[in-house]
């Protein structure tokens, strides 16, 4: 088998280890700008109604939250599958 010479030299500069460029500044004097994806419009506008919560639906939401934690928090599994067939019967 014959194995002809590389023609190209650019052929091997590109499987070599590229050079470092120096970072150019682009310092222009104007603004930075930042965009939210919508995920974090949502979530913000959820953060925002947890904070507006009355002090009766907090401690309501403490109360589960101690349950679940205890282990104590019952699960109605009839309950929930009335709502899911609520749901896709609205549907």
């Amino acid at each position: 088998m014959k194995i002809n010479p590389i023609v190209n030299p650019n052929v091997l500069s590109s499987y070599q280890a590229p050079k470092m460029q120096p970072v150019k500044s682009n310092v222009s004097g104007g603004r930075d700008e930042v965009t939210f994806s919508e995920e974090a419009l949502s979530f913000s506008k959820v953060m925002a109604g947890v904070e507006q919560r009355t002090q009766e639906e907090r401690a309501h939401i403490a109360n589960i939250t101690n349950a679940v934690r205890q282990g104590e928090y019952k699960i109605d599994s009839d309950k929930i599958a009335d709502k899911i067939l609520e749901s896709v019967l609205r549907s």
